[in-house]
């Protein structure tokens, strides 16, 4: 949603950002584990409720943010309700050429054929990618750096 939200100009590094804190968050859950901290049979119940915390104020606060302007205009094709969503997400301002981009994008993903996943395998062209990404992934899941 954050990445979706964010003006063009600052979408990757919110989309990055937000990478960087679940890794961020992956170090502290590691070392709040640790049996000196919050591992101990007293306060492991202490550790686990800390995981809905942020849910909680997820769900809580969500209902009150706007539907993001891409969906909106893309999917539900509320002109209107986009330019109230950028106004609200991204303040005042001339954003036609924002609703522009989001309509060239609309045009593009129109034109665009979507393939099933046998179609995928049959293109050449696309093949090997599908190939190492297979690889790639089935490498990730096998030495086990998930579990660390």
């Amino acid at each position: 949603y954050a990445g979706e939200i964010s003006p063009k100009k600052l979408r990757g590094f919110v989309n990055v950002t937000s990478s960087v804190f679940l890794a961020l968050g992956k170090a502290v859950a590691r070392v709040l584990g640790l049996r000196e901290l919050l591992g101990s049979q007293s306060l492991w119940p202490l550790l686990m409720a800390s995981c809905g915390l942020p849910a909680l104020v997820q769900i809580v606060t969500l209902p009150f943010f706007p539907e993001s302007p891409p969906y909106l205009l893309m999917h539900k094709g509320d002109q209107e309700g986009c330019k109230k969503a950028i106004r609200q997400l991204w303040g005042e301002g001339h954003h036609q050429a924002d609703i522009d981009d989001i309509m060239k994008e609309k045009a593009t993903m129109k034109n665009t054929k979507i393939l099933s996943v046998l179609e995928l395998m049959r293109e050449p062209a696309i093949r090997w990618q599908l190939y190492m990404i297979v690889i790639l992934t089935t490498t990730i899941q096998l030495c086990g750096i998930n579990a660390v």
